[in-house]
This record gives structure tokens, sequence and C-alpha cells, in this order.
């Protein structure tokens, strides 16, 4: 994992928390992602992009990203210069591993 990140979150299809570590915001968290995400979603639409699959803000001391995948968000918040590709990586990964077995693959 990214040795930037200090605090992660994940959450489902319906924006209901399923995992968070240390430092997360739990179901504050939920709300977050959803009005980044739908944000950031209206803008790419108004430039004509196709839809996100993730997306990372510079923030007052940091950086949030998140990633969409396997029907899920994961959110981290990393520090102020971030290894964006690692980052978005490791977060990629984590949901693919972690819900594998959900969707049948070993």
């Amino acid at each position: 994992m990214s040795t930037d990140i200090t605090s992660v979150v994940v959450v489902d299809a319906h924006g209901d928390v399923v995992a968070a570590g240390p430092g997360a915001a739990g179901t504050d968290a939920s709300a977050a992602i959803e009005r980044l995400w739908d944000a950031a979603s209206r803008r790419a639409s108004q430039l004509g992009e196709a839809g996100l699959e993730h997306l990372v803000v510079p923030v007052a001391g940091g950086t949030v990203a998140v990633v969409a995948a396997h029907g899920r968000r994961a959110a981290a918040v990393a520090g102020p210069r971030p290894a964006v590709a690692l980052l978005l990586f490791d977060l990629r990964t984590c949901l693919g591993d972690a819900f594998a077995a959900e969707e049948g693959r070993p």
C-alpha cells in the first residue's frame, strides 16, 4: 500500500460503508464521496468526457483520491504529494482483491 495513505473507506453501490481504515470518517465519508464524485462526473460530462474511473483532488495539506471498480468506490486521504499512480493502483487492487470471492473470481 502507498505509504502516504492516512485514511481509507470503501462504499458499496448504495453508498453504505463496507470497510474503513484508521482515521476514516465513517458514514460521513459516504456522503462526501458521493458529492465529490457527482460534481466531478457532471464536470466531465460538460467537457464531453466518458464516465469517471477515478479522481484525485488536492486539498489543504493533502490529497483525496477516489476509485470506482466492481460496483464500489474506495476513497483515500493521502499526504500532499503522493505517488498518484501508485495510490490509484493500490485502491483498484484493494477493491479487486477484497471482493473477488463475491464475484466468483479466485
